[in-house]
């Protein structure tokens, strides 16, 4: 990620000091540093940390020696500053050496320490006020310890002066260890870098391209038609893969990549002449399949062989270590020693990098342009050997900027491109041999899954490639197995598979400064442990230029960054990867004006701290009882946006459990901030939901299993009683109230339609691209693709909201395909019927895919493009034993497919364009867009009929205004359900669409009121029937889930009917009608002369009137009037005129202009995929014929080499093997046996008896002769005379 325009980097520090104090032994010390314009105050002397410490008599006390009266100066490296005492001298420490292992060092006040060696391990280390630790610039250094507590100054490099050399801190002990402190709220705090009250933290790395993007696809080695030189797997060409009985086997590869020899062996004795006898240059390969090798207790002298040839003769020593049923393999080039690589893995033990599919030990040969692997893999794949051409197996990588700082042997990450995040792959940068440029790097191995590097029609598709290597790495070191006794703990391991107590870095309130930049942290954070995360901002208040930048934080146990109670910090440029519970974390609804910019975010897993991290599975187990509580959990996201008040701006959300983006708040601070603001009074009660969204611009979200972004729902309090009893953090699933006010914040404001969610990407996440359920809500130049199923969706959070979507782009189907995705239907008789896309599917490939889905609204759609929106049949084959077609329908506008939400009247689109002639759909079989160019751009699934598509309350009554005619063709048309109570003879309807076609105008009127059957208990039962006074053979029963509302032409009249079968039924105590879009109420005639004078309101001219029937006294016994005859409504306006089918293809329009993309922004696009050149092996031309000799007793034969082959001996392959060893003949015995000889001896005993022995069937051809028990086949090799 390029650095943002205005992000200051430079800090300059600036000290001063004096004499020594003649009052006292302390220096005076006045300290100040300017970091972005802002000076710290001067520092105080802080009192000493409290701590609770091993016994006396096991540790040591080191504490500094003072010298009076020195005088210290700055220069620009911390490093460099005169007057610095030297850990390294003995005459610096009061017991007169250095710190021994395990001392708790102290550096007291008015000391200033340089870390010029390597220290021995520490139980702590404490800076008091008025100290320093200045890391030297010494390379690798490594200080280890169980916790650091920082009370003065800790200075790894300086923002003008960064850490150039190689530093390690690693934070050590067990979560029940006894060495902890205790924090300011007296809890136990361990393992943990700790800046307090008038602390300095300065920690800044190398300065290195933190992320960037791929700017060329690249694809898996099977895309590739010349990658492989040689495939073992491969049946056809080389059938040893059938040899897959247990043993060593053993490959031999010319330089070029073409076989020499192949062998297997279970008894060890014929490997010394085996070996022996290849000539050096050679490549040699050895894989232990099952036990073959194991057997080292039963026959100590055989293993003694494989031992001596593997040490000796090879180089190897890791072969020592094998054991029963290990994984052992050997790469190496005979005669060079230095090339031998082994691999060991213990049975049942996982490789450390979960997300590798497959690892192989690699042998380059750069001269050659070949690659030689063998598998390390504990797994029985048989591709146990291959060789790839160097550019298959070192893919040179084309990014999008010139990268800084990415040197051979750092670890980068290509992020997933399709619907599964865990498709992201790790590789380590290696050296280029000349063959890139700035922005190229070479990767140590190829790539398993596609990652896309182009666009399509405006949507950016594009890899993220983040560096997680950094030159100072901070880590928590954990133990190999679980210890904990408790069952809290117990629990831990058993759901996360392991020691999750990481180490932290925490900052608190009053710190002088902290800035963390370029640093790696691994293995941070403490799973469960509250406040323990990798980086943290503690309850800070207002810590304007304090920040975190360009940091890796990976296999984090405990989020990424935090930010707790602060305001005006800076979080920008850092990589967060494979981590546990939300990524980048504000934490208590509270946190303003800060901005996170350019962050990238990955793998993100649920943890267990609160509620919203947790699985629903692990809720029930933690808050068991009466109440379930796993509907308020599980919603896991990268960024949890607690607060709109902030800058969220660049930022990547590129896969995780759940959600990329979330917007959510609770109506009271949170924690300790509920306290807190009492004092400071920044965040009252209810003003988060008043507040517009500061800025959310330019963010990514992909490859999420939920949505991408999501704004709904509220974080309880566990104060309010509108709760319910949700606990605090639990995520309460209903309206948020969201509604932004003037003056911002303010409850009793005036409505504004003023915040913006603006060029925001997304796309193949795996529920919704975007789902924005909020107040006034401006959607704008965004981009948004390849969804699963629905692309947009949202809805209002009050009678007077709506969500606007403009100048957006919407693709159905891109060009980034993914990998191909078997899908399986299992039939009734418990056969499965199986097939295969040529392209990724998100979910089930019974679903529509759509590219808007109006839901409640409004949702308004104006000037907007969309395009690949196809029905595809996906596999005719079936439909006689499904008894239908195979579908996925598709529509660019559509309605969410549950609703029980009734759609607002006030829903339009307007000035819409399309990349597509409307029209019935494609007739692809491959699954996937065709050339034909046709689909829909409105489709409602017929429920019943269409997967999973429900006719509740909601879809009952689905339509949409089209305001321009730019759906229909007519303006002022409205789409609605093809049935009379919603239509006339002027409509027309749309076979394709299953919509209907009307020039009316339509309202909604909802019966509200209490008592019989409007009573709350009879929600959901049917309790009323509304009949169209013109059409009442077509009433409208709706189950009244959320509302009783009911779509109605205006200028019409109707007869609601109370349910008189339901049990209990009674006619109501009161009953009111309220109109939406009404300005007048005539008994039921309903009708308005008035437009709404703008887009949320809900009412034309503001003017919302009701009717409201109250019951005094009389019989409420029910009788229906289904039956009863009313005239209906004349409606005195002229006809209008028929709504015609459209005759032409219009609509057809562009990208250009609208969506996420900035053309001017993207640096470098290559069109065309990643390819390798096709290197075609040398032929042997000098080569004869091989011609059978005859049939021989063995014995007679100075044969040797002896090869078996179990299942894949051929005449071929017996014949090559022994003329490219350069021998005269092969000699074929038990089927499987193949030997060579330089001569064929011709005396009495070696008569001829072709035609009485040599008839046993070759093992891997049964139509050739491999000899017979102790008679051999012998052939000539074609060597030239």
């Amino acid at each position: 990620m390029q650095r943002p325009e205005g992000r200051a980097e430079v800090g300059v520090d600036l000290l001063f000091r004096g004499d020594r104090d003649t009052a006292g032994p302390n220096p005076a010390l006045i300290s100040a540093q300017c970091f972005n314009g802002q000076t710290t105050d001067d520092r105080m002397p802080f009192p000493c940390a409290r701590s609770r410490c091993l016994p006396s008599t096991l540790l040591l006390l080191a504490v500094l020696v003072y010298y009076p009266g020195w005088v210290s100066t700055v220069t620009s490296c911390p490093w460099d500053e005169t007057g610095l005492l030297l850990w390294s001298e003995a005459s610096s420490w009061q017991n007169g050496s250095v710190p021994a292992e395990n001392e708790q060092v102290v550096i007291p006040s008015g000391r200033r320490v340089l870390l010029d060696v390597q220290p021995v391990v520490l139980t702590s280390l404490t800076i008091e006020s008025g100290a320093a630790l200045i890391w030297g610039n010494v390379a690798g250094l490594t200080l280890t310890t169980q916790y650091v507590l920082v009370d003065g100054e800790f200075h790894m490099g300086s923002a003008s002066c960064r850490l150039k050399e190689s530093a390690a801190i690693k934070l050590t002990g067990r979560s029940n260890s006894n060495i902890f402190m205790l924090d300011e709220e007296n809890d136990e705090i361990r393992k943990v870098i700790l800046a307090r009250e008038n602390a300095t933290l300065e920690i800044h790395g190398m300065r290195k391209t933190s992320w960037t993007r791929l700017a060329q696809t690249i694809k898996p080695i099977s895309h590739y038609p010349c990658a492989f030189v040689y495939d073992h797997s491969d049946h056809e060409v080389n059938a040893f893969a059938k040899e897959r009985t247990k043993g060593l086997h053993i490959i031999v590869w010319n330089e070029d990549g073409t076989l020499y020899d192949f062998t297997r062996l279970q008894v060890f004795t014929p490997l010394k002449k085996f070996i022996t006898s290849l000539p050096n240059g050679k490549v040699i390969g050895m894989y232990a399949v099952g036990d073959g090798i194991c057997c080292r207790n039963k026959k100590k002298a055989d293993f003694a062989t494989l031992e001596d040839v593997i040490v000796n003769d090879l180089g190897g020593d890791v072969i020592t270590k094998v054991g029963k049923e290990d994984s052992y393999s050997l790469l190496t080039q005979k005669g060079n020693k230095n090339t031998t690589q082994e691999h060991h893995l213990i049975k049942g033990q996982k490789s450390k990098y979960i997300e590798q599919k497959e690892e192989y030990l690699q042998l380059p040969l750069w001269e050659k342009q070949r690659d030689f692997q063998v598998a390390k893999s504990a797994k029985t794949t048989h591709q146990f050997f291959r060789v790839l051409t160097t550019h298959v197996a070192y893919p040179i990588l084309e990014l999008a900027d010139t990268v800084r700082g990415w040197l051979p042997g750092d670890k980068i990450l290509v992020t997933s491109t399709d619907y599964d995040w865990a498709l992201a792959e790790t590789r380590d940068v290696i050296h280029c041999h000349g063959e890139c440029s700035d922005s190229q790097i070479r990767v140590n191995q190829t790539f398993y899954y596609t990652h896309y590097g182009n666009f399509t029609l405006n949507v950016d598709e594009r890899a993220e490639v983040a560096l997680l290597s950094r030159n100072i790495v901070i880590e928590g070191v954990v133990e190999n197995e679980c210890y904990a006794k408790d069952k809290v703990g117990i629990k831990r391991c058993k759901r996360f598979g392991g020691d999750t107590f990481g180490g932290h870095i925490k900052v608190l309130r009053g710190h002088a400064s902290a800035h963390v930049q370029g640093a790696e942290l691994y293995h941070m954070g403490q799973q469960g442990v509250l406040g323990s995360y990798p980086l943290h901002f503690h309850m800070c208040d207002d810590a304007k230029g304090s920040w975190f930048r360009d940091n890796s934080i990976h296999h984090s146990f405990q989020r990424c960054i935090t930010v707790h109670g602060t305001d005006n910090v800076e979080i920008s440029g850092n990589v967060c990867y494979d981590h546990l519970g939300h990524g980048y974390f504000l934490e208590d609804s509270v946190e303003q004006n800060n901005v996170l910019d350019g962050n990238l975010g990955l793998g993100t897993k649920n943890g267990a701290l609160i509620m919203s991290d947790s699985t629903k599975e692990w809720c029930k187990e933690d808050l068991p009882g009466k109440t379930d509580f796993t509907v308020n959990c599980d919603e896991v996201s990268t960024f949890w946006l607690t607060h709109p008040n902030n800058e969220v701006i660049n930022n990547v959300a590129a896969g995780g459990m759940a959600h990329g983006f979330m917007f959510v708040y609770a109506d009271l601070p949170l924690g300790p901030s509920y306290e807190r603001q009492k004092i400071l009074g920044k965040v009252k009660p209810y003003t988060a939901r008043s507040t517009g969204i500061k800025k959310f611009y330019n963010n990514v979200a992909h490859s999420n299993k939920r949505s991408g972004v999501f704004m709904d729902s509220l974080i309880s309090t566990g104060r309010l009683e509108s709760e319910k009893g949700v606990p605090e953090n639990g995520i309460i699933q209903e309206e948020n109230y969201y509604e932004p006010k003037e003056p911002t914040g303010d409850p009793n404001g005036t409505r504004v339609w003023n915040s913006k969610l603006e060029r925001i990407t997304t796309y193949k996440n795996k529920q919704n691209n975007m789902w924005i359920k909020g107040g006034n809500i401006n959607v704008t130049f965004c981009s948004l693709a390849d969804a699963a199923s629905q692309s947009f969706s949202g809805g209002n959070t009050g009678l007077w909201t709506g969500v606007a979507v403009e100048y957006s782009v919407f693709i159905g189907r891109s060009d980034n395909l993914g990998e191909p995705r078997f899908y399986n239907e299992e039939l009734a008789n418990g056969s499965v019927l199986s097939n295969q896309f040529d392209g990724s599917v998100g979910g089930s490939p019974w679903h529509t895919i759509t590219g808007v889905g109006i839901y409640q609204g409004p949702m308004l759609v104006k000037h907007s493009y969309f395009d690949r929106f196809a029905t595809t049949y996906w596999n005719d084959t079936w439909q006689d034993e499904l008894g239908k077609r195979p579908v996925s329908p598709a529509g660019a506008i559509s309605w969410k497919k549950d609703s029980t939400y009734p759609v607002y009247t006030s829903q339009y689109t307007t000035n819409l364009t399309f990349g597509y002639c409307d029209g019935y759909s494609s007739n692809s079989t491959s699954g996937f867009w065709n050339e034909k160019r046709t689909g829909h751009w409105v489709y409602f699934g017929e429920p019943g009929k269409v997967f999973d598509w429900d006719d509740l309350d909601g879809t009952k009554s689905n339509h949409n205004w089209d305001r321009d005619g730019s759906l229909t063709g007519t303006p002022n048309t409205y789409i609605v359900r093809d049935r009379p109570f919603f239509t006339g003879p002027e409509c027309t309807y749309r076979k394709d669409w299953h919509m209907t076609m009307c020039p009316y105008r339509y309202i909604k009127f909802e019966l509200l009121g209490k008592g019989g059957n409007l009573n709350l208990q009879n929600k959901d039962k049917w309790a009323l029937i509304a009949y169209r006074d013109d059409a009442s053979q077509d009433p409208v029963i709706q189950p009244g889930k959320q509302r009783r509302e009911y779509l109605a032409r205006t200028y019409k009249s109707y007869l609601i009917d109370f349910n008189t079968t339901m049990a209990g039924a009674a006619f109501p105590d009161e009953i009111k009608i309220q109109g939406n879009g009404v300005e007048r109420i005539i008994f039921v005639k309903i009708f308005s002369f008035h437009d709404r004078t703008n887009d949320s309101q809900l009412c034309p001219a503001g003017l919302c009137y009701n009717l409201k029937i109250i019951l005094r006294n009389g019989n409420r016994t029910l009788r229906s009037c289904a039956g009863a005859k009313y005239s209906a409504f004349e409606d005195p306006r002229p006809t209008p005129s028929k709504v015609p089918l459209p005759t032409s293809c219009f609509g057809i329009g562009t990208p250009e202009g609208i969506g996420a993309v900035r053309w001017n922004e993207v640096p470098k696009i290559v069109h065309t995929d990643y390819t390798v050149p096709c290197i075609t092996p040398p032929v042997d031309n000098e080569r004869l014929d091989p011609s059978y000799v005859g049939c021989f007793v063995s014995g007679v034969h100075s044969f040797e080499l002896s090869v078996r082959l179990q299942r894949t001996m051929t005449i071929e392959y017996c014949t090559k093997r022994c003329y490219q060893r350069e021998y005269e003949y092969a000699g074929l015995m038990q089927s499987s046996v193949c030997l060579c000889g330089h001569s064929v001896n011709n005396s009495t005993e070696g008569t001829d008896i072709r035609s009485r022995g040599c008839s046993k069937d070759c093992s891997g051809n049964s139509d050739q002769k491999c000899g017979h028990g102790n008679r051999m086949s012998i052939w000539t090799t074609g060597l030239p005379d």
